[in-house]
Parts: C-alpha cells; sequence; structure tokens
C-alpha cells in the first residue's frame, strides 16, 4: 500500500509544478501579489491539516512541534516563493531535476554532524549530479532562456530544500518526531502570516493596490494548496515507511522523469541533446546516491 501512496505523491509533486509553471508573470498585476498568492495557499494548508487531524484524531502538540513548526515554516517561505518563481522563469523538467538534487545538502550535513558514513557510490553520484547540473544550466543551450532571475530563484530553491531535509531529520530524533500534523500546522500558520504580511508590506511601500488573487489564478491556487500540502504531508510519513535506499530515489527520480515528460508533452519544451544528457546524469547520481548501501554490500558481502 505504501508503494501505491508512493507514486500518488509523486503525481501530486508533478502536478504541483505544472500547475506553477503555467502561472505566467503577467497574472501578478502588483508586486507582493506573488506573496499573497503563497500566503492564500499556505491558508489552505491549515484547513487541509486541520480536517484531516480531526478525522484521524492525531493533533498531539508539543513545544518541540512548535519551534520546529515555526522555523520550518520561515523555510517554507523562502522554499514555496522560490519554487513558484523558477517554475514561472524556467522550464520544468530542469528546475525539478535541480530541485530534487538538494539531496545532496543532507548526505553532507549527515557526515558531518550525524557523523554518517559517505560511501564510494554516493561520492560517485554527487560528482556525477554536479557534472550533470553543469550540462544542463548551460545558458547558452536549450529552447527557453535561462535567465539571471531563474538561476537566483533555483538556487534558493535548491538550498531552501536542502535545509528542509536537515529539519526533518533533526526533528525525526526528537522525542515529539511523530507529530507531524502539529509541526505542519505551525509551520502553515507561520508561512501564512509571514507571506501575507510581505504583501501587504511591499504593496504599501511600492504605493500599489491592495494584493489579490486575480480570478484567473484562483483554480490554480485551490489546486496548488491541496496538491502541494497532500505530497509533502505524504512524504513525511513514506519517508518513516520505506527503506531510504527505496524511497529517495524513486520518489525523486520519478518526479524528474514525470516532469520531463510532461515539460516534453505539454509545454512543447526543446531541450538540446547536452541537456537531455544531464538530466539523465542527474538522475543515475539520484540513484545511485540513494542505492548506494545495497551496492556496497553487493561488491563488500
Amino acid at each position: 500500500m505504501e508503494y501505491l501512496l508512493m507514486l500518488v505523491s509523486i503525481f501530486f509533486a508533478v502536478t504541483n509544478n505544472c500547475l506553477l509553471h503555467r502561472l505566467p508573470s503577467s497574472t501578478f498585476r502588483t508586486p507582493g501579489d506573488i506573496y499573497f498568492y503563497n500566503g492564500c495557499m499556505n491558508g489552505g494548508w491549515l484547513i487541509l491539516i486541520g480536517a484531516f487531524s480531526l478525522i484521524t484524531g492525531d493533533f498531539a502538540i508539543s513545544w518541540e512541534s512548535v519551534i520546529f513548526g515555526v522555523i520550518y515554516g520561515m523555510m517554507l517561505v523562502v522554499f514555496l516563493l522560490s519554487k513558484s518563481m523558477a517554475m514561472v522563469e524556467g522550464p520544468v523538467s530542469l528546475t525539478t531535476l535541480i530541485g530534487c538534487s538538494c539531496f545532496v545538502i543532507c548526505t553532507i550535513f549527515g557526515a558531518i554532524y550525524a557523523k554518517e558514513t559517505v560511501n564510494l557510490f554516493q561520492i560517485i553520484g554527487m560528482l556525477l549530479l554536479l557534472v550533470g547540473l553543469f550540462l544542463c544550466v548551460n545558458p547558452k543551450k536549450g529552447d527557453q532562456p535561462l535567465t539571471p532571475r531563474w538561476f537566483l530563484y533555483v538556487a534558493l530553491f535548491f538550498i531552501a530544500g536542502g535545509l528542509g531535509g536537515i529539519l526533518y531529520k533533526i526533528f525525526g530524533q526528537t522525542d515529539s518526531g511523530h507529530m507531524f500534523n502539529s509541526m505542519l500546522f505551525f509551520a502553515a500558520l507561520t508561512a501564512s502570516s509571514l507571506f501575507l504580511v510581505l504583501s501587504f508590506a511591499i504593496n504599501r511601500k511600492a504605493k500599489a493596490p491592495k494584493p489579490s488573487i486575480p480570478a484567473s489564478a484562483r483554480p490554480s491556487l485551490l489546486l496548488c494548496s491541496f496538491v502541494s500540502c497532500v505530497y509533502i504531508r505524504m512524504n513525511l510519513s513514506l519517508s518513516n515507511m520505506i527503506p531510504s535506499a527505496i524511497f529517495f530515489p524513486i520518489c525523486n527520480g520519478g518526479i524528474i522523469l514525470l516532469s520531463t515528460l510532461v515539460g516534453i508533452v505539454l509545454f512543447k519544451e526543446k531541450l538540446q541533446r547536452i541537456q537531455i544528457l544531464g538530466i539523465a546524469l542527474g538522475l543515475l547520481a539520484i540513484v545511485l546516491n540513494g542505492c548506494s548501501g545495497l551496492l556496497m554490500k553487493l561488491i563488500l558481502p
């Protein structure tokens, strides 16, 4: 059953990426609209998590779940905003590849902080990933130009995703590590509040009208709120149900492959051969990193 849920999570993650990509920059008429959009999206999380908690009866609260929730909420502000803008500014496939490669940050953190062993296949995987990313983000290649703003947004997307993984790892080792619902609730509350405050403050400084959601973006807002909340909540549980060597390479690799296919079929993205090679190397790197433990057992029984 958990593997079926993982497929649903992958589908929802890719759906969220595509919904964000379909939002043109012209959708937001004032400087604060994008912040207002994300604030409303996180507000939807509060309703969804609250309803899920009522149905399951699982909403234990501790000081750790509140503190970690607030910290994660601040990370979500950077993560969601940079992801939204990166998907709008650049191609779905390359943005998704870079975002899904943020496990490198978690690997380095585990090696330094948690004294986890980094084996040969993990090192090879990270080197291949660097080569793959270099091939993918060459601004002279590809049908859709890679702007300086896209580079900035995707870098923040990558870093914020890695820091989020670190937070999950630390939170899971606490006595409150099972209180995902309350942690996500306070994270959504923090992120929604920050986004809404920023939206009004930015527009006030720019002497622009109050931020709003255009009618054309409202269906996307509702769908993004739903799918993003569901796949993040599912991944929190699934990462503790499925072995990491299976979950992370299949989940991240599946998102990359499906996003690439969707980008080509739906958005008519045209990738050069060198970029296709880069994506293939990136996917191989993720698989090597996730399956490194099993591969080491094969050569060193």
